[in-house]
């Protein structure tokens, strides 16, 4: 008997705080942009998007994915999520991929013929 009210009083518990923080006093979300987002955060992000990128060679699909990120140019991001990453420690190969970003991004030199 001892077992079961401890049950209903874990119970009511559980129940009164969900009410409590879900439906009485919910928390006003605000500030939700990607651009706010902390460096490590910012940097996984931009590493998911250079994955993504190295695994269909899809330009058009990064591009899409790191507009989220603010109005700057994709570069930007990849090269701000590169200083991040090193200042972390990620690995090799996820710097790697994200260089493998960047260099999508850049622009391509074609040589010209001067006289």
């Amino acid at each position: 008997m001892r077992f079961f009210w401890f049950l209903v009083a874990i119970s009511a518990g559980i129940l009164i705080s969900a009410f409590l923080g879900w439906v009485r006093t919910p928390q006003k979300i605000t500030n939700t942009s990607l651009s706010a987002l902390r460096s490590d955060y910012f940097a996984d992000y931009v590493l998911m998007a250079a994955e993504t990128y190295k695994s269909n060679n899809d330009i058009a699909l990064a591009t899409y994915q790191l507009a989220y990120l603010g109005s700057e140019k994709p570069l930007y991001h990849v090269q701000r999520a590169i200083i991040y990453a090193e200042e972390l420690g990620y690995p090799l190969e996820d710097m790697e991929s994200l260089a493998l970003l960047a260099s999508a991004f850049q622009p391509i030199n074609t040589p010209t013929v001067t006289q």
